[in-house]
């Protein structure tokens, strides 16, 4: 079953022109332009896409802060013109949290946001209790909240969005501005806490990273247009048909490289660099043949070590800059 259904989502926002503009035709800049997504419970889902893309305006849309021109848009079985229904199934986590009253401690900010959503009070605190339990916030209960890191204040921020229990949670660029550590231990929560529990989750990030270690499926977009969708496997083979394999091999190569470059199936066999006696050959050959056993063969034959040997992988930032920077008309065409 799908949690998050959007179809066919547009919008476009009127250009400001200061005062001349006021007595001509307007012009929009378009946000979206027909994004279509659909994320199963338990998923996690992300957005990807360089700044400017549509990517919080999307988000601001599926949680009701910004109504679309066009499209549909379905949380939890409920449509989103619902109001209040399907709202009460969202939680919203943003990574330049403003909302909290720093003068308050943690818990104290928890029990605001608590009768905001109309939650009981007899099983508020219990309920808060949990939650900063769950994002490692429980010693700090109750200090100020002006005295916290930025990876404290993107735990709170988390716990809030938790604290009506919803099962959809949006997170817009989570891990902004946290360093390595931080955001290994956000990637963490939201792995091994929020979706383990069944909840369904989209992160809208830039960071190809994130995704490559955080997300079951991805979006990319690129001025408010989606440009490519799948996992990340999909995402590789978008830009890439051939397996690249690494090889270390110590001993004297020249032969060997030539009998690799005429295997069958073998499109390339270089050699990238040799240091203290130690060759490192790329081979290249087509995905759809399983050759590896024979070019492992003939470097055997050839009377060569073979130190290591390892599988290149493209990285989605490889992806991102083939689809949305490069952008070849071959891709674009996919």
């Amino acid at each position: 079953m799908n949690t998050v259904e959007a179809r066919d989502v547009r919008k476009s926002f009127r250009r400001i022109q200061g005062l001349r503009g006021t007595f001509r035709r307007p012009d929009f800049d378009v946000a979206l332009a027909g994004i279509d997504i659909s994320i199963a419970e338990g998923e996690i889902f992300g957005l990807l896409g360089p700044n400017g893309a549509g990517k919080t305006t999307l988000v601001k849309i599926l949680c009701g802060l910004t109504i679309a021109d066009q499209g549909e848009v379905h949380i939890a079985g409920h449509e989103l013109s619902e109001g209040l229904k399907a709202r009460r199934c969202i939680g919203v986590v943003y990574g330049d949290e403003r909302s909290f009253h720093w003068r308050l401690s943690v818990r104290e900010n928890l029990r605001f946001f608590a009768r905001l959503y109309r939650m009981p009070k007899q099983k508020v605190d219990a309920r808060i209790d949990d939650l900063l339990s769950m994002v490692g916030l429980a010693h700090a209960a109750d200090k100020k909240m002006l005295g916290f890191s930025s990876g404290m204040k993107q735990r709170a921020s988390i716990a809030r969005g938790l604290l009506h229990d919803p099962p959809v949670i949006l997170m817009d660029e989570p891990t902004r501005m946290l360093d390595p550590i931080g955001a290994f231990e956000i990637h963490s929560l939201i792995r091994e806490q929020i979706a383990a529990e069944g909840r369904t989750v989209l992160v809208a990030t830039n960071l190809m990273t994130e995704a490559e270690v955080l997300c079951d499926r991805l979006l990319l977009i690129d001025r408010g247009r989606p440009v490519l969708g799948g996992t990340v496997e999909e995402f590789r083979a978008a830009i890439r048909r051939d397996t690249v394999y690494r090889f270390m091999i110590g001993g004297q190569i020249g032969g060997a490289l030539q009998l690799l470059a005429a295997a069958p199936g073998v499109h390339e066999a270089k050699c990238e660099s040799v240091r203290a006696g130690v060759a490192e050959v790329v081979v290249t050959f087509d995905s759809n043949s399983n050759v590896l056993p024979s070019i492992i063969r003939v470097l055997v034959d050839a009377n060569v070590e073979i130190i290591s040997c390892s599988k290149e992988d493209v990285s989605l930032d490889q992806v991102f800059r083939a689809m949305v920077i490069e952008r070849p008309e071959a891709l674009c065409a996919r």
